[in-house]
């Protein structure tokens, strides 16, 4: 219990306070090093953040061919040839004498309108439109997603069910043709029996996505079935295979096709009332010569034996041709054919590349067009320029941060004095306190010099004259207040880089014994960064006060200002117990004074 200046009159609290205000001072000064050393760390990591995108600067503008030997094509007429170019071309040139044809995709429409005259609404349900021409089966049309058993195998859960004709399995998207016999099982074939799916080995990867489509001929539904297939680069022909439903409308069966991996596209013209099929693909792929480039399939549907209204299924029925009423044969499937230097050739498609050189045909000529690819010399001094333009300013504020002298006059701000002033007056404060957070560091120094010395160095090069940086144009300021910045002579850069594009690229980004100044900036910016990790960590796995110089600094601020605290709070208590004692000291006193008064002349007979 403390008491406080009942008996003698005095503020305690005040004394005590003043007493404890003295015994802190130490403390302060632990939490204003504390607060200069996360100032420090801060300002460290910050510095190595900018220190590791001139590393990446680096890498990107010196050390990649694809950057710095970028490529640009030119054409003499580029409304019928554009071109583009990449780094691994070489200095190339071609001359197309002559376009007869440009590739076209295969395509066909409806030859008459769908449905007669009345039309069709192509986001109506087939079950609503009342198609004559439509060819019903009975069933019902299930689709799952098949899981691999543990024993590997792939099985339907049928649960009593039966599985109708000719189902249709995917395997990623890929459609797998169903054989009727296992021996028949060969790569892209499946055979299924009492509900397992059985392919051929080692074909369907464990995490493969099989769906299935069937039908449950004792379901409830009406279906019906189309096909389409065209054909690949390879010249292998692709399926896909849908049930219709009466539930689909003819936008939902176009989307589905659409969305298949064959390289169809399907649209429906409501003014002319017609469907229109194109390849998504230029060329011919059918090997077969004349033959079709996209192939309607007829399909047989299994008979209907029960009665109902339903049309009988027995007949091969073809949904594209009988409903939609779509031509037999295709029109336009062409590749482009056009001579080059001389030599008679074709493409499936109208864009194309030799040697890396990328072409674009957009018209039919008969005069020589030329196209050719050169190393884009621009692009080259442009990563110069700027290279050396992010290596000025990085030297720039690290010679800034290492000569910046301490203001110790303007210690960090304790918890009291921030209370006692404005923002402004305490952002005032901080700025000078704040100065000097990397002054005269030694490893900042190193880091300096070492980068310095690295661009003084030759690089042997047998087939360039490209050995120094003085060889590009670039040298160091005469001006010893710039701390080594460089100087470039824009027109010499110019002339050397125009002159051996290869010999520069060699000089920055050489490996092997010679290697180029480049790599071993880098070398020497990686250090660098190493070195800024192990005294303020934040990077290189450095994230614990324990694993880097200043947090260990600041584990030992910690544990003082533990222990100091720890004897401040015994200070106190002892200051508490001795006023406490003169207190109780000074009311026993009082006490006793009123009883000798009492005794002496508060009785009125004397």
């Amino acid at each position: 219990m403390r008491i406080s200046g009942f008996a003698s009159g005095m503020d305690i609290n005040q004394m005590v306070s003043d007493l404890m205000r003295a015994e802190r001072a130490p403390m302060d000064k632990f939490t204003q090093q504390q607060t200069f050393k996360n100032w420090q760390v801060d300002a460290y990591r910050e510095l190595n953040t900018k220190v590791r995108a001139f590393e990446q600067s680096i890498f990107d503008r010196l050390l990649t061919p694809s950057r710095f030997l970028a490529r640009t094509g030119s054409s003499t007429n580029e409304s019928l040839v554009s071109v583009t170019s990449t780094s691994g071309t070489g200095n190339s040139h071609y001359t197309i004498d002559r376009v007869s044809q440009l590739a076209k995709a295969a395509s066909t429409h409806s030859k008459e309108k769908i449905n007669g005259e009345e039309g069709i609404d192509p986001n109506t349900s087939f079950k609503d439109l009342n198609l004559e021409s439509m060819n019903w089966a009975k069933g019902q049309v299930k689709r799952d997603l098949v899981e691999r058993g543990e024993d590997g195998v792939y099985r339907l859960g049928l649960e009593g069910e039966s599985i109708g004709e000719s189902p249709v399995v995917r395997v990623n998207g890929r459609e797998y043709e169903v054989v009727s016999e296992q021996e028949k099982l060969v790569e892209g074939k499946v055979f299924i029996e009492n509900g397992e799916l059985t392919f051929a080995p080692d074909e369907v990867s464990e995490n493969a996505r099989v769906e299935v489509e069937y039908v449950d001929p004792h379901g409830e539904g009406n279906y019906t079935k189309a096909s389409i297939s065209t054909f690949d680069a390879n010249g292998e022909q692709q399926t896909h295979t849908m049930f219709i439903t009466e539930t689909d409308s003819l936008r939902s069966v176009m989307n589905n096709f659409n969305n298949s991996p064959i390289g169809v596209t399907m649209f429906y013209d409501e003014f002319s009332n017609r469907v229109s099929v194109s390849r998504t693909e230029t060329g011919v792929f059918n090997p077969k010569e004349g033959s079709e480039e996209i192939i309607f399939n007829t399909l047989n549907l299994p008979s209907n034996n029960e009665g109902d209204d339903v049309s009988n299924g027995g007949e091969a029925f073809n949904f594209f041709n009988s409903v939609l009423n779509l031509e037999s044969g295709q029109h336009g499937a062409q590749n482009a054919e056009f001579e080059i230097n001389g030599l008679k050739t074709e493409r499936q498609s109208n864009t194309f590349t030799i040697g890396n050189l990328t072409m674009t045909l957009r018209g039919q000529f008969d005069e020589p067009i030329s196209v050719s690819s050169s190393v884009d010399t621009e692009n080259i001094v442009k990563n110069i320029t700027e290279f050396v333009d992010e290596y000025n300013a990085l030297i720039e504020e690290m010679n800034g941060l290492v000569n910046e002298r301490q203001n110790r006059d303007y210690p960090p701000l304790t918890s009291e004095q921030r209370s006692e002033m404005s923002d402004h007056e305490i952002e005032l404060w901080e700025e000078k306190a704040q100065s000097g957070l990397m002054s005269r560091d030694r490893e900042l120094q190193s880091f300096l010099t070492n980068m310095r010395m690295t661009l003084y160095q030759s690089v042997d090069q047998d087939q360039s004259n490209i050995r120094h940086l003085g060889d590009l144009g670039i040298t160091t300021s005469t001006d010893y207040l710039d701390n080594g910045k460089l100087v470039i002579d824009e027109a010499k850069l110019q002339a050397a880089v125009e002159n051996d594009p290869e010999g520069a690229y060699h000089f920055f980004a050489g490996s092997g014994e010679n290697q180029g100044i480049a790599r071993q900036l880098r070398q020497d910016v990686n250090n660098g960064i190493d070195a800024i990790s192990r005294k303020a960590g934040g990077s290189n796995g450095r994230h614990q006060n324990h694993q880097f110089a200043i947090g260990r600094e600041l584990n030992q601020l910690d544990s003082r200002i533990e222990n100091f605290e720890r004897r401040l709070a015994q200070k106190e208590q002892r200051y508490w117990r001795q006023f406490t004692a003169m207190e109780q000291a000074i009311a026993r006193s009082n006490s006793q004074g009123d009883m000798l008064y009492n005794f002496m002349f508060g009785n009125g007979n004397f």
